[in-house]
């Protein structure tokens, strides 16, 4: 029987070189499944660009003059790719078995593309509850999972891009993806609407789990609030104008966020601090880049006297908006309960 054929790993990073280096060190780790890692410095100044050409030899370095947005740094790295490709953020962290299961659910008749199941994803993708886990916890949270939900998969009409894997008959057939999405967001819709569209299915892969720390590029580039909410606003509307639909924005970004934290601010007026976390951690995942229900989240985990996951949070908040009112004072106050 012959061995298989490795799957290209294309990690496309701009700035954010010590979640660059956990993400790359977690694959080498916990990857048993062949695999050949693409790395494609998008423009990074901050000392990605050095540490990818220390792995010349491990990997496939592909330096940009510029940063190309994720499609842009994407389409490079599927330039060069062979055999089935995986899509990474550099913000990730794989636990064992993560590619292995994706590759056996990929396989199956007529699949095009799966994800992982993962505590920071848009969609039924998402896990509650896992927001702040140390790379331990997320391994030991990964091995469970992986017995309660051993060989499940589930059918979707949308993947996030942050952990995909592309079948290669779909690269194929329908090519790189499409760069008219400034930045990041919607490219993956896009792709996973043509896929679908090509006849191919996607599927979420149960038994498959990827930490995700979210937003780290777009935190590196100032993308933020505002200016998080008008990028995806302006990429939305690139896609429906594309396919001629309209999307409903009722529980997308900011309307979302802010009736989560609503709720949650009931919820604490109740006693119900758990209700509160569990509507916190869905305002994150509503608008990821958006630095106050970090905040508010980690003033709850602190007075419920849980300082470690409220300094991450607060940490968290800060890379978001270092000058969010209140901020410093409750890192400080964490750290000193510590």
């Amino acid at each position: 029987m012959s061995a298989p054929e490795p799957v290209s790993i294309i990690i496309p990073a701009f700035n954010q070189l010590d979640y660059c280096r956990a993400c790359i060190e977690s694959i080498q780790v916990h990857t048993t499944w062949p695999y050949r890692l693409i790395l494609v410095d998008n423009g990074s100044t901050d000392g990605v660009s050095e540490y990818f050409d220390t792995l010349v030899d491990q990997a496939t370095i592909i330096h940009t003059d510029a940063n190309l947005g994720f499609s842009g740094g994407v389409n490079r790295g599927m330039e060069v790719a062979t055999g089935h490709v995986l899509l990474l953020n550099s913000d990730t962290v794989v636990t064992p078995g993560w590619l292995s299961r994706l590759v056996q659910v990929l396989e199956r008749p007529g699949m095009g593309l799966v994800g992982p199941v993962s505590n920071s994803v848009a969609g039924p993708q998402q896990i509650d509850g896992l927001e702040s886990l140390t790379d331990s916890e997320a391994v030991t949270y990964a091995a469970a999972r992986t017995l309660s939900h051993a060989g499940q998969y589930r059918a979707v009409s949308r993947l996030i891009g942050f952990c995909l894997l592309i079948h290669k008959k779909v690269v194929e057939d329908i090519g790189v993806f499409d760069e008219r999405y400034e930045t990041g967001n919607f490219e993956d819709d896009d792709y996973c609407t043509r896929a679908r569209q090509a006849g191919y299915s996607l599927a979420i892969v149960e038994d498959s789990f990827v930490y995700h720390h979210g937003g780290r590029t777009m935190a590196a580039m100032g993308l933020h609030g505002t200016a998080y909410n008008d990028l995806m606003e302006r990429n939305r509307q690139r896609y429906e104008d594309k396919w001629g639909v309209t999307l409903s924005r009722e529980k997308h970004g900011r309307v979302e966020r802010e009736r989560l934290q609503a709720v949650a601010q009931d919820a604490l007026a109740q006693g119900d601090v758990q209700g509160a976390i569990v509507a916190l951690q869905a305002a994150i995942v509503a608008e990821p880049e958006e630095a106050t229900p970090y905040r508010d989240l980690g003033k709850v985990l602190l007075d419920a006297g849980k300082a470690r996951l409220a300094v991450q949070c607060f940490v968290q908040a800060q890379e978001r908006d270092p000058a969010l009112d209140g901020l410093a004072t409750l890192l400080a106050q964490a750290k000193a309960q510590l």
